[in-house]
């Protein structure tokens, strides 16, 4: 057995049956207090399935002293889920669904999530295939036809670590209010996303639960996902990406729901929830001139490696990023990276493990905090794509093409700092 299933997986699930020698992807799926599972189970059923088979680990999850309701409505959606597994036996795709309950201090989404991708790993194991590709979905998602079989191709064509799914959350069925609600919301990913390309960040990809998947060793060697109540997803994949390798598939697409919800502080449910209790009619972001001083930064970076004089190329940045490294002791970690590397090939690696995508969060919040404050997102989005008089739907649409056409080798190490490597 592995050192990270030994000693860091949550426990066992006893999963009844033992994985088919054949099982190339595995997709985990975290459900809480949710009454419309079958439609997502569905939807994966549907799906065309690619040569090796395929497990669904189903992980009905609740915290060891919820209320009654919530235990009541877990206990409906295992029945539920149990009738509609045994009257839909497929050879090709199998469900396993289970109930657990967790630890008051940390159940939430993401020590749900780690059970099932534990489990996902440790069955993996047992049939000797440690590529085998680790699927995260979501209990309130549909995914286009073809969504198991693309994934499943692309990390073997590609050869990938992981992956960001296509996603698009599903606008028709909404109100006037939440429509415009969650257009925005998505609009703000895409942008921000976007924006850290357009600066040249090598790290930029979305960080979305319920459409991301990774390799089980990768799974295993960034040492699985957390027990975060939110952001799992955000904190788990920026300690993969910087294993190389990881791509965005956009031949198919998951369709997250956009209801409003309080599970978890923050995500798509709650910002909707927060919509729909307020009167303002325009979500707010990042000012775009942040990522314009976040790409002067990003430039320098080789010269950091190889100039005597590092104090001289720091006085030559915007002063927001002159007091951020300042407050973050810059010089002397950049002393630190500079001894640890023997080149600059590895001086690029541990230099974006410094800045890596949570300090660049805070570095962004920094300088919106201190010297650009937050514009609706409808005029920051239009600002970064140049795109004027568009509405908050045509930009969207827009910036999901911008997504689609992406290509994932634009943004490494490799591409960006070609004159240097």
């Amino acid at each position: 057995m592995s050192v990270y299933l030994e000693r860091y997986a949550y426990t066992s699930l006893h999963i009844p049956k033992p994985p088919n020698p054949s099982t190339g992807i595995i997709i985990v799926i975290p459900v809480f207090n949710e009454k419309h599972i079958i439609e997502a189970l569905r939807s994966l059923l549907n799906s065309t399935l690619p040569t090796a088979n395929v497990e669904v680990l189903i992980i009905i999850n609740q915290s060891i002293d919820c209320v009654a309701h919530i235990d009541t409505q877990n206990n409906n959606t295992l029945v539920d889920v149990m009738d509609w597994v045994a009257n839909n036996p497929n050879t090709g795709i199998q469900f396993y669904v289970t109930k657990i309950e967790l630890p008051k201090k940390h159940a939430g989404v993401g020590l749900a999530r780690k059970a099932g991708m534990d489990e996902a790993a440790r069955r993996f194991e047992l049939i000797g295939n440690n590529k085998g590709v680790i699927l995260c979905f979501d209990a309130d998602c549909t995914c286009s036809k073809n969504y198991i079989k693309e994934v499943y191709s692309t990390f073997e064509n590609l050869q990938l670590n992981g992956a960001s799914v296509n996603f698009e959350h599903k606008l028709n069925t909404l109100l006037p209010k939440e429509r415009e609600g969650i257009i925005q919301y998505e609009l703000h990913l895409r942008y921000y996303v976007n924006g850290l390309r357009k600066a040249g960040y090598p790290y930029a990809f979305h960080t979305i639960g319920s459409s991301m998947a990774v390799r089980s060793d990768i799974y295993m060697k960034a040492g699985g996902m957390n027990r975060r109540k939110a952001g799992e997803d955000f904190h788990f994949l920026h300690k993969v990406i910087p294993y190389g390798n990881f791509g965005e598939i956009t031949s198919s697409t998951v369709f997250p729901s956009a209801r409003t919800s309080d599970r978890v502080p923050f995500g798509t449910g709650k910002a909707m929830e927060n919509w729909i209790g307020k009167s303002e009619s325009q979500l707010l972001s990042y000012h775009p001139q942040i990522f314009n001083e976040l790409a002067e930064l990003l430039k320098l970076v080789p010269q950091f490696y190889t100039s005597p004089n590092v104090n001289t190329l720091i006085k030559k940045l915007p002063v927001g990023i002159q007091a951020y490294l300042t407050k973050e002791n810059f010089e002397t970690s950049l002393i630190e990276i500079k001894r640890q590397s023997k080149n600059i090939h590895t001086f690029l690696h541990r230099w974006f493990n410094w800045l890596n995508g949570l300090k660049t969060l805070h570095l962004i919040h920094y300088l919106r905090d201190n010297h650009y404050p937050s514009i609706s997102i409808k005029e920051a989005a239009s600002i970064l794509s140049q795109k004027e008089g568009l509405s908050s739907l045509e930009l969207l649409e827009y910036y999901r093409e911008m997504d689609c056409n992406f290509k994932a080798d634009q943004i490494n190490l490799k591409h960006l700092y070609s004159g240097h490597l």
